[in-house]
């Protein structure tokens, strides 16, 4: 099991935040072709917008220190990418703000070519993240998750058991290869997963302070629907996490990507 990491950019150790930049700007902008607007000609990081403030960032790095998985959580009541950037996905729909809903965004895994063999839709690259990152999100209250996802990743998905719903199944944007799809954090989804979300929370290790969302006036938490799976992190419980995660021998991330590695990356 890789090492797993969380918090806020500004909390996580700055070999972290090193490491998982670089790990970022090569699937981001090297394999996939990218575009960062503020990039310069030594640019080695990926960053936008997004990454600040209340967003949480998820590091899985290898015993070898390396960066090997990525994700981050951002919660409706502010800026996020399905309403800012991708509003045509939404169709006529007016994009949601709840403290129940949570978007998933920069997504992405790698494992060692050598190890694919006999491996399992499950054990593709990067869905051994993914069960943490539903699991954080519930502990941040989330009832269900969002995201925009590439035409394959999303059948990735369904083949790895998850029930996805389309958030706008017939709207037609610019980009035909990506839509916007939801997941209820429910227990039938972690058992698909064939993960105990509780279990996953005491494997990774958090650096800093919960986030506290914006409970703005256009906060609609009547609408939503579900129950939590897990009691929401309060400071008692992060300074536990943190304690952990200051005491243990985490691995020093390495700012080297692993070329020799299969990647599943999501868009955005």
């Amino acid at each position: 099991m890789p090492y797993i990491a969380a918090g806020r950019l500004e909390d996580l150790p700055r070999d972290i935040r090193i490491g998982l930049g670089a790990y970022r700007y090569e699937v981001f902008v090297r394999r996939l072709g990218w575009t960062i607007p503020t990039a310069t000609g030594n640019q080695t990081s990926e960053w936008d917008q997004f990454d600040d403030g209340t967003t949480v960032h998820i590091v899985a790095m290898s015993p070898k220190r390396r960066v090997c998985g990525c994700a981050r959580l951002m919660p409706t009541t502010g800026r996020y990418l399905l309403k800012d950037v991708f509003p045509e996905l939404l169709g006529s729909e007016s994009p949601r703000a709840s403290t129940t809903l949570w978007e998933l965004s920069r997504f992405a895994g790698s494992t060692p070519r050598s190890v694919h063999d006999n491996t399992s839709e499950r054990s593709a690259p990067g869905m051994q993240l993914f069960p943490y990152a539903l699991a954080l999100a519930a502990a941040f209250g989330a009832t269900e998750v969002i995201g925009v996802v590439s035409r394959s990743v999303e059948r990735l998905y369904r083949r790895s058991g998850l029930t996805l719903q389309r958030i706008h199944p017939d709207v037609t944007t610019r980009n035909a290869s990506i839509v916007a799809c939801s997941i209820e954090l429910s227990p039938a989804t972690f058992s698909r997963l064939g993960c105990d979300p509780r279990g996953l929370m005491n494997s990774i290790h958090w650096f800093g302070k919960p986030p506290m969302p914006d409970t703005a006036e256009n906060c609609d938490d009547a609408g939503s629907s579900g129950t939590a799976l897990l009691p929401p992190l309060d400071p008692a419980a992060c300074y536990a996490m943190v304690h952990h995660a200051a005491s243990s021998r985490y691995p020093r991330a390495s700012d080297e990507s692993a070329p020799d590695s299969d990647t599943l990356a999501e868009s955005p």
